[in-house]
């Protein structure tokens, strides 16, 4: 056992109110439902569900989102691809462009992994691919990503170069490289206000990827695979998308306040809090400080809802107006704070806020070694997750 994991083992069964704050709690049943919820979602579209694991990063949460399967993840850095590999997981999508100088870690997951896939959006990225031939029996397994308006990472559909760079992949060398298919995120759906807004973003990047496709093999190019992803798409997903082969979202397994607003789920989904202790009285001010600051809850979203930078649960007359490194202040959304409902050493639950990038609850989970998972009011598993890059 690694040092981390023993130093917060005695936790396990403790009832949450006696946990070191700041600290990341997880709801069990949330996440399970959730994870749930969208494996039916894809289920219903005939599709194959890729869930993207950056958000939580935990071998127990790719567990749940993967139905127990362990296949068929979608990771945003090697040490994740590392991790998971080691965890016992295959068929993982390494969705980050290719970076060049670490071309022999891709290898050698490469190597070590059934099917390890990479995004290429550039002739550049092929090339140094086809530098790095892979032994006999292996053969590099790319996927081209499309730009279909998130303004990230891709080549836009639209252009002549998408079409040429996909017939490359497939016919220079397929001994060496395969195209299994064509990915985008839209990212863009994060810039919504409403339901019918995220379904139009999505119905437009669907068609764009199947024209895209189906244009690919009028061109005799065989693109097998089309996998579209964001949480907010994949949580209202449109009839259009069931002519994909598979969705990536990642975000909903924990959920986050601007899910919430923008429709994504409802309130009761979110799963994750932040759990912060009051450590001072400022009456002067008409302020609280609490101990959880930037270090422990990302700035995302604090001028996006009135309630600040988080969302305090069970207190909407309270606002989160500001956050150093290890402190945040509290104020009254109107009039002046009852000091004596907020004694010291009291806790508050903070529901972080989402930005479109990143996600706060991506942002705000990256800054904790473990999240405490509980049911029923106690601790009841601790998920450490990866980290680095």
């Amino acid at each position: 056992m690694d040092g981390q994991t023993d130093s917060t083992s005695r936790w396990l069964g403790a009832p949450l109110e006696q946990l070191p704050t700041p600290a990341l709690t997880l709801d069990q049943a949330t996440v399970r439902r959730n994870a749930e919820r969208m494996r039916e979602r894809c289920q219903a579209l005939g599709l194959r569900l890729r869930p993207h694991v950056k958000t939580h990063k935990t071998l127990e949460g790719a567990e749940l989102a993967t139905g127990g399967t362990r296949r068929g993840i979608v990771v945003s850095t090697l040490a994740e691809a590392r991790f998971f590999a080691a965890g016992g997981f295959d068929d993982i999508l390494y969705a980050y462009p290719l970076p060049g100088g670490r071309l022999e870690e891709c290898a050698a997951l490469a190597q070590r992994l059934q099917a390890f896939q990479l995004l290429l959006d550039s002739p550049q990225a092929l090339a140094l691919l086809r530098r790095r031939p892979l032994p006999p029996g292996k053969r590099w397994l790319v996927w081209l990503k499309l730009d279909c308006g998130n303004g990230r990472a891709g080549v836009r559909p639209t252009d002549p170069g998408a079409m040429s760079l996909a017939r490359a992949i497939a016919e220079e060398a397929p001994e060496e490289v395969t195209l299994v298919g064509v990915y985008a995120h839209c990212g863009d759906t994060y810039g919504c206000r409403d339901v019918p807004a995220i379904q139009a973003v999505a119905r437009a990047t669907t068609a764009a990827v199947l024209d895209f496709v189906t244009a690919l093999r009028q061109a005799g190019v065989p693109c097998p695979q089309a996998s579209i992803g964001s949480t907010p798409s994949c949580s209202h997903p449109v009839p259009e998308m069931a002519q994909l082969t598979e969705l990536h979202p990642g975000n909903y397994l924990f959920y986050d306040l601007q899910q919430t607003l923008l429709g994504s789920c409802k309130p009761e989904e979110v799963a994750i809090r932040v759990l912060t202790r009051v450590i001072g009285h400022y009456p002067h001010r008409n302020q609280l400080l609490v101990d959880c600051g930037w270090a422990a809850l990302s700035l995302h979203g604090r001028d996006q809802a009135p309630t600040g930078c988080a969302t305090i649960e069970g207190h909407p007359q309270l606002r989160l107006v500001g956050l150093t490194q290890e402190h945040g202040q509290v104020e009254a959304i109107d009039g002046r704070l009852d000091f004596e409902r907020f004694p010291l050493g009291s806790i508050l639950a903070l529901i972080p806020f989402h930005h479109p990038s990143p996600p706060q609850a991506c942002a705000t989970a990256a800054m904790h070694p473990v999240y405490y998972v509980h049911a029923e009011g106690k601790v009841v598993e601790l998920w450490h997750p990866v980290r680095g890059w």
